[in-house]
């Protein structure tokens, strides 16, 4: 029952996060849409895209800001690839198809509200707010909320680009037809090509016993499972570790704030500790690097510049453990 629990725990986070934030922005009055779907064909290929949040902002200089939620465990310090690709996908679809009749909006039980209108349409019948036309008028950016039980860290902006919508369109359309091969008999489930990295719902998904992402030599070896329970075990107690260590730094530096008197040593008897204000690390942002020479550069150029300047560390040997089989619970 216990495993059931925290399986459901990680898989439905992100539905209760969303009604949290959706409360807070509607408690301070902020103008959006939250489940709004843009769906068409593109070459006979059916696409959807659901967008979490959509602010908007109207008058003469109108913005649109489609945010995207992502329950965690724990906030990364850099956005995942994955998602970047998703929110690239979302905002691209949103400035090209923008007064195209492909849009629609869901209530909080899941019935459509308004469906086959243009974005201006969409938010003009539900908010009473007037967007141009044309996107390019609108300031329209892209962002990631990262959220876990304890913080909410924002990534971004993100701005429409065609490159990364038409990767995110050839992707689909890869997954649509190999599908369609499979139902037609052209192809074996077994001979389409998988996916080889680890993703950390793989814990939680009760076919992971049998995934064939996971299929190899059997090693039935009882040391060798000792071995990685106990470092399954080692992990988990310095993830706790970790996280209780940041707690206690934030509340020691929360006080030192509040005491006044940063940067001067504090004292407690035992201790003398203070907080000091260091500057922030200097980072290349690579999406922005895109943007501001996508100003000045074709993307091909641009696309060949980035290969040219990046720089590909060793390899080296990751190890991944995933228990395939859920603890056994106790019966009361």
């Amino acid at each position: 029952m216990n495993a059931i629990l925290n399986r459901e725990l990680t898989l439905h986070r992100g539905h209760w996060f969303e009604a949290g934030i959706a409360s807070a922005f509607h408690a301070n009055h902020t103008p959006l849409l939250s489940q709004v779907e843009i769906a068409l064909d593109d070459d006979s290929v059916p696409i959807r895209a659901h967008l979490d949040f959509v602010l908007l902002r109207g008058g003469l200089k109108p913005a649109v800001r489609v945010l995207e939620l992502k329950s965690m465990k724990r906030i990364p310090a850099a956005l995942y690839p994955a998602h970047e690709a998703q929110l690239y996908g979302q905002i691209g679809l949103l400035a090209k198809q923008w007064a195209k009749p492909v849009f629609a909006l869901r209530d909080d039980a899941g019935g459509v509200r308004f469906s086959g209108v243009s974005f201006p349409d969409l938010v003009r019948k539900s908010l009473g707010i007037d967007l141009p036309e044309d996107s390019q008028h609108v300031d329209l950016q892209g962002w990631v909320l990262a959220v876990s039980m304890t913080e909410a860290k924002p990534f971004g902006p993100y701005v429409p680009e065609p490159t990364m919508l038409s990767l995110c369109r050839k992707t689909a359309k890869a997954i649509w037809r190999k599908a369609a091969e499979v139902r037609s008999g052209a192809t074996t489930l077994d001979a389409v090509a998988i996916c080889p990295g680890f993703h950390p719902l793989c814990d939680c998904c009760p076919f992971a016993e049998d995934c064939p992402k996971f299929r190899g030599l059997c090693v039935a070896n009882p040391a060798l499972d000792q071995d990685l329970d106990d470092l399954v075990d080692l992990k988990t107690r310095r993830s706790t570790l970790d996280a209780e260590i940041d707690e206690r730094e934030e509340r020691i530096r929360r006080f030192c704030r509040l005491s006044g008197t940063h940067p001067q040593w504090l004292h407690s008897g035992l201790y003398r500790f203070k907080t000091a204000r260091v500057t922030g690390r200097r980072t290349l942002d690579p999406n922005k690097l895109r943007s501001a020479l996508g100003s000045h550069l074709d993307a091909p150029i641009v696309d060949q510049v980035l290969t040219d300047a990046t720089t590909i560390g060793a390899d080296y040997d990751r190890l991944t453990v995933s228990p395939i089989k859920a603890p056994q619970s106790l019966s009361a």
